[in-house]
């Protein structure tokens, strides 16, 4: 997936801790270019120009500005390559999934003190696509993000990643930078 020029996809989220009786379902998109993504989650929409990230909240008419070196963003880019280190690799199972052959591997954090006992981490046979990451957490709560309707090597349109500052300020959004 790194070697598209250009992604967009779809996604559904689920958050599940069935001890406490807690179910929470969303969905979301993506579109990335390099580095460069415009995420739409959570009511929110997330902007990065390669430069700084805009996390706008249309709820609270408030847009929080941050310098990309800030580690605790979770951006496209690092979901998406997360794997490839600190883990311990191991083949599960192979399940047909929506009509899908997806081959499943499990990482196991090298990290004791890591949050998550393990994910699982969905390939789509055909494509060596990723079709899915389920985190299974240590305290009883398990992460499902699984992608749809994905398409690569789009034209993009010049401003789809650029923060019109103008437009939030008319609409009197506050501006955190």
């Amino acid at each position: 997936m790194a070697t598209y020029p250009t992604m967009h996809f779809e996604f559904d989220y689920v958050l599940e801790n069935k001890e406490v009786d807690m179910r929470q379902e969303n969905q979301g998109t993506v579109t990335t270019q390099g580095e460069k993504y415009r995420l739409e989650f959570l009511d929110n929409i997330f902007l990065c120009d390669g430069l700084k990230t805009y996390v706008i909240s249309p709820e609270d008419e408030e847009i929080n500005v941050f310098e990309d070196e800030d580690e605790q963003l979770l951006t496209p880019s690092k979901l998406m390559n997360f794997y490839k280190e600190g883990f311990t690799y191991f083949w599960e199972q192979l399940q047909t999934v929506k009509g899908k052959k997806i081959q499943y591997l499990k990482l196991v954090p090298m990290d004791s003190e890591a949050e998550a006992s393990y994910f699982l981490l969905g390939i789509e046979t055909d494509t060596f696509q990723i079709f899915s990451i389920k985190e299974i957490g240590k305290n009883g709560t398990t992460s499902l993000f699984e992608i749809k309707n994905f398409e690569s090597k789009q034209t993009l349109p010049k401003n789809t990643f650029v923060f019109q500052e103008e437009m939030y300020l008319k609409k009197a959004y506050t501006i955190n930078k």
